[in-house]
């Protein structure tokens, strides 16, 4: 018994059209998930931020974080060296002995 070519031409455009149902529900939660992961890397961040100013991170620790936060920033996370100078010289500054 063979299957009529109406039958198979409408079988395979069925899996066609759910290829293509499943191809873009994927893409739309894709995309609306990088919104959630962008605001979750930069509360993160924020976080790792006060943790170095209070002097719990060096540098290098800090600009090594941020820089794996990048991509999920999807912006330019450079750390000025201005920005560096002042949380070194103000944790030297809390880390210092009041007795000397």
């Amino acid at each position: 018994m063979t299957i009529p070519a109406v039958a198979q031409a409408i079988a395979l455009f069925g899996v066609v059209l759910a290829l293509a149902a499943g191809f873009f529900y994927f893409v739309r939660n894709w995309t609306s998930r990088t919104d959630d992961d962008r605001q979750q890397a930069s509360s993160t961040l924020s976080i790792f931020r006060d943790v170095h100013a209070r002097g719990g991170l060096s540098d290098s620790e800090y600009r090594t974080i941020k820089s794996k936060l990048a991509p999920e920033l999807g912006a330019d996370t450079t750390v000025p060296n201005k920005e560096l100078d002042s949380n070194s010289r103000s944790n030297d500054e809390s880390q210092s002995d009041p007795d000397e």
